[in-house]
């Protein structure tokens, strides 16, 4: 799990789709859906609709260990393109993201940083 994400999004406090984004940035994410998970963006007349808004968790893997770091936000969906017979592309743009939220997805996105000295001493 190190240095991947899971988003889950949520309605209602209620879980309602938990998978991994193909791109992350500080500004939101796509990912893949097949035919059963896209229904969750459907509206009342079976159309898939964009601007429908989950409350989302983002868990992040950093580099320096296992325990996941999560970031609370709004996401509302942009985007919903079919790209093969039954699997779907969505983009969905972060807002209201929790303090710290911006500075973390930005760390995990980022190489690894390592300590000089302790390279150093590694090497000698």
């Amino acid at each position: 799990m190190k240095n991947q994400a899971i988003l889950t999004l949520m309605a209602d406090k209620e879980e309602v789709l938990k998978l991994v984004p193909e791109k992350l940035s500080a500004r939101g994410c796509d990912f893949i859906c097949n035919d059963q998970q896209v229904d969750v963006f459907r509206d009342e007349d079976g159309a898939l609709g964009c601007n429908v808004e989950f409350q989302i968790r983002l868990g992040l893997f950093p580099h320096s260990g296992p325990i996941p770091q999560y970031v609370k936000a709004m996401g509302e969906i942009v985007s919903v393109r079919r790209c093969a017979q039954s699997r779907y592309r969505v983009s969905l743009n972060f807002h209201q993201v929790s303090q710290d939220g911006y500075r973390l997805i930005a760390e995990h996105l980022s190489d690894a940083v390592i300590n000089l000295d302790q390279e150093h001493s590694q090497s000698a």
